[in-house]
C-alpha cells in the first residue's frame, strides 16, 4: 500500500497531473468564452429542457449524475482535504470546480456527439471520443479508460462510499458495519434491477429532498457559529498561498499540499475531467449536446461550489478541524456542536442516502465499462461482484479503499483529458 501511496502523491496526482487538469479547464474556459460565469443563467435553465423522445430528460440525467457525485466526497473528503492540506485546500477546490465546469461541459458535449444509438438506448460515451482522439491507438486507450473506470467504480464509487457511511453510522448509532453493508447491498441490487430508468426516477425525487435537508442542516450549524465565518474565509484564502502548512514543514509545502488535496478531493467529489459522468449525461433522450453540457456544468457547481463549501464552512466555523485529523470525525463533531445528539443521526442519514445514490449510479458506470470490455457478456457476474464489494466495503480498512480510489481516478483521467485536448476544436458553444 505504501507503493500506491507513493504513486498517488508523486506521479498520479503529482504536479504534471495537476497541470493537465488546470490546462484542460483553462483551455475549455476560453473555448466557451467564460460561459460558466457569464452564461450562468442559461446553465440553470438547461435542466428545464424536455427530452425529444422516450427516455430520461435532462433534469433526470442531471439528478442521476448528481446522485453519483453527491456522496462522501462532499462530506468526508472535504474534511480529509482540510486535515491534510489545511483550510487553503478549499480555495483550490473552488478554483478546480470553476474551471472544471468548463471541462465537464467539453466532455459531455463531445460525449453527446460521439454516442451511439442502439435498440436499448444510447451507448459508447465516452469511449467514442477517446477512440476518435487517439486514432490507431484509440481502441487501446478507450479500453484502458474502461478498465480504470471499472476499478474506480468498485473503489471510489462503491467501497469508499459504503465504508464512509458505515464508519459514521457506527460512531453515531452503534449499528454494526456489516449490517450497513448488507442493507446497502440490497438497496443497490434493487436499483440495479431497474437500470437507468429506475435510477433516474429515484434520484429525481431523493436528491433534491436530501440535498435541501443537508443544506438546511449546514446553514443551521454555520448560523450557530456565524461570528467565526469571516475568519474562516480569511483562513481559506491565506492558507491557499501559505508557504508553510499549519504544522510547519518545508517551505512551499503548505501551498503545494493545499493545491494537491484541493484538486484531488474536488475531482473525487464532482468528477469533472474523469469522463465518468459522461456515461449518465449521454443517456438522455435529448439530442442537444450544448444544453446537456450545460447540465453537466450545473452538476459541478452544485456538487462543489455549493455542497462542498457548506461542509467546509461547517467544519471550519465549528473548529472541528483542530480537534481531529480525520475527515469523517470533523463533520461529526461539527454537526454535533450545532445539533446536539441529533447531529450524529442527521449526518449518518445524510451520508447513507448520498452513499447509496452514489454507489447505485457508479454501478451503471461500471456496467457500461464492463460491457465495453467484455462485449455485453457476464453482466450478472459483474453485478454480483459489485454487491459483494459493497458489503466488504463496510468492514475493510478505509485507507486501502481511498488510496486505490485515488489511483484509478487519476489513471482514468489521463486518457480522458488528453482526448478532450485533442478534440477541443469540435466542442460547440452558444
Amino acid at each position: 500500500m505504501e507503493l500506491v501511496k507513493f504513486l498517488n502523491e508523486n506521479i498520479v496526482w503529482g504536479i504534471p497531473m495537476l497541470i493537465l487538469f488546470a490546462l484542460c479547464g483553462i483551455i475549455f474556459t476560453v473555448r466557451i468564452k467564460f460561459g460558466q460565469v457569464l452564461g450562468f443563467k442559461d446553465i440553470v435553465k438547461s435542466m428545464l429542457v424536455k427530452g425529444e423522445d422516450k427516455g430520461i430528460n435532462p433534469f433526470s440525467a442531471l439528478t442521476a449524475a448528481l446522485g453519483t457525485t453527491l456522496g462522501t466526497g462532499n462530506i468526508i473528503a472535504v474534511g480529509t482535504a482540510i486535515g491534510v492540506g489545511g483550510a487553503g485546500s478549499v480555495f483550490w477546490m473552488w478554483i478546480s470546480a470553476i474551471i472544471g465546469m468548463a471541462t465537464a461541459y467539453g466532455e459531455v458535449n463531445l460525449g453527446m456527439k460521439y454516442r451511439r444509438k442502439t435498440a436499448t438506448g444510447y451507448k459508447d460515451a465516452p469511449f467514442g471520443y477517446i477512440r476518435k482522439a487517439f486514432g490507431r491507438a484509440g481502441g487501446i486507450c478507450a479500453g484502458f479508460f474502461a478498465l480504470c473506470c471499472l476499478f474506480a467504480a468498485f473503489g471510489m464509487g462503491n467501497m469508499a462510499q459504503i465504508n464512509s457511511a458505515a464508519v459514521i453510522i457506527k460512531d453515531s448509532t452503534g449499528i454494526s458495519p456489516i449490517i450497513v453493508g448488507l442493507v446497502s447491498g440490497g438497496i443497490i441490487l434493487t436499483v440495479a434491477a431497474g437500470g437507468i430508468n429506475r435510477l433516474a426516477k429515484i434520484t429525481s425525487i431523493a436528491i433534491p429532498v436530501v440535498s435541501f435537508l443537508y443544506i438546511f442542516g449546514c446553514l443551521y450549524v454555520i448560523g450557530m457559529n456565524i461570528e467565526r465565518l469571516p475568519r474562516c474565509i480569511a483562513d481559506i484564502i491565506t492558507g491557499a498561498f501559505s508557504l508553510k502548512g499549519a504544522a510547519g514543514g518545508a517551505i512551499g509545502g503548505g501551498m503545494l499540499l493545499a493545491l494537491q488535496w484541493g484538486v484531488k478531493r474536488g475531482v473525487f467529489s464532482n468528477e469533472a475531467g474523469l469522463g465518468s459522468s459522461v456515461i449518465i449525461h449521454t443517456k438522455t433522450a435529448s439530442k442537444d449536446g450544448i444544453n446537456q453540457g450545460k447540465c453537466a456544468m450545473l452538476q459541478v457547481f452544485i456538487d462543489t461550489i455549493l455542497m462542498c463549501s457548506l461542509t467546509a464552512f461547517c467544519i471550519l466555523c465549528s473548529n472541528s478541524d483542530n480537534l481531529t485529523p480525520e475527515g469523517g470525525k470533523m463533520a461529526y463533531i461539527a454537526f454535533e456542536s450545532g445539533l446536539g445528539d441529533l447531529g450524529g443521526i442527521f449526518l449518518s442519514l445524510s451520508i447513507f442516502i448520498f452513499a447509496i445514490s452514489t454507489a447505485s449510479g457508479w454501478w451503471l458506470y461500471g456496467k457500461e465499462c464492463f460491457c465495453y470490455i467484455f462485449k455485453n457478456n457476464g453482466v450478472k457476474l459483474y453485478t454480483a461482484i459489485y454487491i459483494i464489494l459493497a458489503i466488504m466495503g463496510a468492514i475493510i480498512k478505509s485507507e486501502v479503499v481511498w488510496e486505490l480510489s485515488d489511483l484509478f481516478n487519476g489513471l482514468m483521467a489521463l486518457p480522458n483529458l488528453i482526448a478532450l485536448l485533442r478534440l477541443m476544436k469540435e466542442v460547440e458553444w452558444k
